[in-house]
């Protein structure tokens, strides 16, 4: 199974860019904070956020972020619900540039922390953040987890 995901990931880093446009090439991984001056970057095969179907679950161990390598920096459909369904940020790496779509100052952003964004995915940031933000509206509230008293 594993082999058979790294051939197709491979072939897909080589497909041409038209199809490359019509179905993103996606790794993802997350960010584990394992003490005040280290974080761990664990890639999680076959974790996606582009083509997985919400509610999202944490993969298994510590997540601190979502991070995901794209073809480009765009924001996917669901790329909010890592926000909404896990209480972490997502990291969207593209050639050496690092976007994080976070909530800031109860601001849904996309913030770049190296790097800048292209004319073209700069046009793209203003409605993508508007269909999370309509998106985020249509959700139920988000429960807190149960108190238990001794």
């Amino acid at each position: 199974m594993i082999r058979t995901l790294a051939v197709a990931a491979a072939l897909a880093c080589v497909s041409t860019p038209a199809l490359a446009q019509q179905q993103p090439v996606e790794l993802c991984g997350v960010f584990q904070i394992t003490d005040a001056e280290h974080v761990s970057y664990i890639p999680i095969p076959g974790f996606t956020i582009l083509v997985g179907q919400p509610p999202f679950s944490a993969p298994p161990g510590a997540v601190h972020a979502v991070v995901c390598d794209r073809t480009s920096i765009f924001l996917g459909p669901n790329d909010h619900r890592v926000i909404t369904d896990l209480g972490v940020p997502l990291f969207i790496r593209n050639g050496g540039r690092i976007a994080v779509l976070e909530i800031a100052d109860r601001q849904l952003r996309l913030r770049f922390t190296q790097g800048q964004p292209t004319p073209a995915e700069q046009a793209a940031i203003g409605p993508a953040i508007e269909r999370a933000l309509a998106d985020m509206d249509r959700l139920p509230p988000r429960q807190a987890p149960a108190r238990t008293t001794p």
